[in-house]
């Protein structure tokens, strides 16, 4: 939170260190969604810009990470509607190179923005160190080795932290059923 708040104080520069940290997780969200590599990487450079404008409205209730992938969740869902209309309007017969991407109904889009939400709501519930190592594992594509040398631990106490953090969450998920 330091840095968004150095950011906000008028530190635009400190914006760099969030973009450094959270650029794996945004990309990734992104590929998940679109499955265009392309795609993916405008669509992660537009999510910081849009979350580096909104950032005066962030109100620090819940981590930026979870406020940033709300936020390109909803940009790329946003980004797979209008692809989905766009290929709605082609001719029959016409193919481009997007007629490869997935068309979800709208119930699955609700269904995996549900999902992601409830799993972002456990994630954040996790206590630390177990919050921050499923973070960065999962979100940022970290391996355990880079989680280690970021926290000044040892690979094997990431693989515990991380196995802990798993039986936290699937007990969490259960009584949210």
């Amino acid at each position: 939170m330091q840095w968004v708040r150095a950011v906000k104080a008028g530190h635009p520069e400190a914006y760099k260190f969030l973009v450094q940290r959270y650029q794996n997780m945004v990309y990734h969200v992104c590929l998940k969604i679109t499955a265009d590599d392309v795609s993916a990487k405008d669509l992660s450079q537009d999510i910081f810009m849009k979350a580096y404008s909104a950032l005066p409205a962030f109100r620090e209730d819940s981590s930026f990470s979870t406020w940033l992938y709300q936020i390109a969740v909803r940009k790329c869902l946003d980004w797979k509607r209008a692809h989905q209309r766009e290929q709605a309007r082609r001719s029959p017969g016409e193919v481009t190179e997007n007629d490869w991407v997935t068309n979800e109904t709208p119930e699955q889009i609700v269904l995996s923005e549900e999902r992601s939400s409830k799993l972002r709501r456990i994630v954040d519930e996790l206590g630390e160190p177990y919050r921050s190592a499923v973070q960065m594992y999962y979100f940022e594509q970290c391996s355990y080795q880079e989680i280690a040398e970021r926290r000044g631990i040892t690979p094997k106490t990431v693989e515990s932290q991380l196995y802990r953090a798993r039986a936290m969450m699937r007990k969490k998920g259960e009584e949210l059923r």
